[in-house]
């Protein structure tokens, strides 16, 4: 839908983000799953989908902030990030902010992004993923046994 207001188009596009002249001046991605797969190992293998306002896939590359906590509620960071920590996987690209605690990751073209977490410990942790527009989905817990 677009609306012209004194000779500027604005608009809500299809995915629910919005645009001015062509432009998007809001982002697609408003959402997001993680599913977390159990311990392997010492090993937990992590899959982040991006997704839109209709709950779709989004079909291009976007970039996330991610953050390993203490607790689902954000109160505090881990304390050291697991043995290895979180290290990319097949899909999408990472890059790390503050070692084993913060990190840009990047998605592939259909907004999937895959990691592993590594703890040869038992450290509780949550992660958090910063979407563009500030709001956080918090994973369920990666402690291993």
């Amino acid at each position: 839908m677009t609306v012209s207001l004194h000779g500027r188009r604005l608009g809500i596009e299809n995915a629910g983000n919005l645009s001015a002249n062509g432009i998007q001046v809001s982002s697609p991605c408003v959402d997001a799953t993680i599913t977390v797969g159990a311990e392997n190992a010492d090993v937990r293998a992590i899959t982040i989908q991006l997704k839109d306002a209709n709950g779709d896939d989004i079909n291009y590359v976007e970039e996330v902030e991610l953050v390993l906590f203490l607790n689902a509620e954000r109160t505090a960071y881990v304390v050291t990030g697991g043995s290895t920590g979180i290290a990319i996987g097949t899909d999408g690209a990472l890059s790390t902010i503050v070692a084993k605690k913060v990190f840009r990751a990047t998605s592939e073209a259909d907004g999937d992004i895959d990691l592993t977490w590594t703890d040869t410990g038992t450290e509780v942790a949550y992660l958090g993923v910063k979407l563009p527009n500030g709001r956080y989905v918090m994973s369920d817990a990666l402690t291993n046994a």
